[in-house]
């Protein structure tokens, strides 16, 4: 991957989840901080990978990736579902770093109806 700028967030799901090896639906209440007010998100999922935390922030890497989250925003235009990842580094003091949006997944990001695996969360939209 190419040179990736990485900003503090809080993620306040990262507190509760394990590894359960598929994606996890998420409440909005436990979005990223940014996404929780936004308009147009109507899903979120997590993906533990468990990277190891990092011990310096002059070093963030996808080596350090403990999880990512796709957002799913809902578009007026077809097709309506769009679907963005971001990926979370924590720091061994607990601080969590966010690095994205990427549109580069291994489905199809713009989409009529949502991917069957996702199908259990309700949209919150």
């Amino acid at each position: 991957m190419s040179e990736m700028n990485w900003k503090q967030v809080s993620l306040p799901a990262l507190n509760g989840l394990l590894s359960t090896g598929e994606a996890q639906p998420l409440p909005r209440e436990a979005w990223p901080t940014w996404a929780q007010p936004a308009t147009g998100f109507s899903g979120a999922w997590f993906s533990y990978v468990g990277g190891p935390a990092a011990t310096s922030t002059g070093n963030l890497s996808t080596e350090n990736v403990l999880g990512y989250v796709d957002m799913e925003r809902t578009a007026r235009e077809s097709p309506p579902l769009r679907y963005y990842r971001y990926l979370y580094v924590k720091m061994t003091d607990d601080r969590v770093f966010q690095a994205g949006p990427f549109k580069d997944l291994e489905y199809e990001r713009h989409r009529e109806e949502r991917p069957s695996w996702l199908e259990q969360y309700h949209r919150t939209t």
